[in-house]
């Protein structure tokens, strides 16, 4: 009997967000209330925090065993590659990236395509850890996502076709991107990869509707952060305030540091969280200090890519830990007071809470065992 009844449940479910295409476009208001709309999935992560956690009740500890597979959708052959994708879901369609930079739109009730878009990459991407991409953006009427070549496409959501390409950086040189970008305010935010052939990594913020770039962080030290009035760029303020105070030499200007796993967005704070990947070169005796701001949280204003804060998990990384791993928001109470907090699991085996407001540490434990890199962690 509970079984049949959660069949019956689950179809009705499926039949209800089988409606019609080219329906009702994404706004800011459905990205920010994505956690509590279990309809719709419009953002990575389901919800801006990144919590990933749905109000479904169709789906629970009880019943979850009798989910069956209802269809199955190819992405090509093994010469593909990896599939790393979390998929967006609106009005019926579901929205999925493919390696190689290619994105398709899928009857999310019979597995049917409805278009493809292939980004046709150049000769000589250099990305460096397989050829995958983690998701689309959708806002207003568009699927946004980056490319292996660096670059911002945005397509219409009905039909596939470009509706603006934006190069966020010189693939030539490394760059490429992997993350699923996100909207904050109307704006596209997005990271980069490459740390490992010496790019200096950073966050940047496009105009959904124009493509037009808003502000532009390096998340390395000694690098000029820059906003962009009318097309001009203004220069606002250098990250870290100053070179060379955690880098020795000119190590800092190909610091890599790449943001190549994406970002989260606490509405309470306004602020961005991205975390940074390992310093260049990976041979740490050429770079002794704290190589800021690789391997760290950082916070940041959406509205001009200002740094308000960043959190260090390993400093001068030699292991290839990074601090990509998404730092989600969250409240608790402690001592009867609640506690704007925020928590990532780092890849250097440990588990960090952070006030999400100044960055301060609250607590961390291992959550692996034999860590063999540190002791332990020093709340000082």
């Amino acid at each position: 009997m509970t079984s049949n009844k959660f069949g019956i449940r689950i179809a009705a479910s499926a039949l209800a967000l089988a409606v019609s295409y080219g329906a009702q476009a994404v706004t800011d208001e459905d990205i920010m209330n994505d956690h509590k709309t279990p309809g719709d999935i419009v953002s990575y992560g389901m919800g801006t925090q990144g919590q990933r956690f749905s109000i479904l009740e169709d789906l629970n500890t009880s019943n979850i065993q009798y989910l069956q597979p209802a269809w199955a959708f190819s992405f090509g052959s093994e010469k593909m590659r990896g599939q790393e994708s979390q998929p967006l879901i609106k009005d019926g369609v579901m929205y999925v990236t493919a390696s190689y930079s290619r994105v398709y739109a899928i009857d999310a009730r019979t597995g049917e395509e409805i278009w493809q878009y292939d980004a046709r990459l150049p000769d000589g991407i250099m990305p460096c850890c397989d050829v995958v991409n983690r998701g689309v953006a959708l806002y207003d009427d568009k699927v946004i996502f980056g490319t292996l070549d660096a670059k911002l496409v945005a397509l219409n959501k009905d039909t596939g076709k470009p509706m603006w390409i934006k190069k966020v950086a010189d693939y030539q040189a490394g760059y490429a991107i992997t993350a699923a970008p996100i909207v904050v305010k109307g704006k596209v935010i997005t990271g980069v990869s490459g740390g490992e052939f010496g790019i200096v990594g950073k966050v940047e913020a496009y105009d959904a509707n124009t493509g037009e770039l808003v502000w532009m962080r390096p998340t390395v030290e000694g690098h000029m952060g820059y906003v962009y009035k009318d097309g001009k760029a203004v220069e606002n303020g250098i990250s870290g305030g100053k070179a060379g105070q955690t880098w020795p030499g000119d190590m800092w200007k190909n610091g890599g540091a790449a943001t190549w796993l994406g970002g989260t967005y606490d509405q309470d704070t306004d602020s961005l969280f991205f975390g940074t990947g390992n310093p260049a070169p990976w041979n740490s005796h050429l770079r002794p200090g704290d190589n800021l701001f690789s391997s760290s949280r950082v916070a940041i204003d959406p509205d001009d890519g200002s740094i308000k804060w960043h959190f260090q998990t390993t400093p001068h990384d030699g292991w290839d830990y990074d601090g990509v791993n998404e730092l989600i928001s969250f409240d608790y109470k402690e001592k009867g007071k609640t506690v704007k907090a925020a928590a990532t699991a780092d890849r250097n085996g440990f588990f960090y809470v952070l006030n999400r407001e100044n960055g301060d540490f609250i607590r961390g434990f291992p959550f692996v065992d034999k860590i063999t890199w540190a002791e332990g962690l020093d709340p000082k």
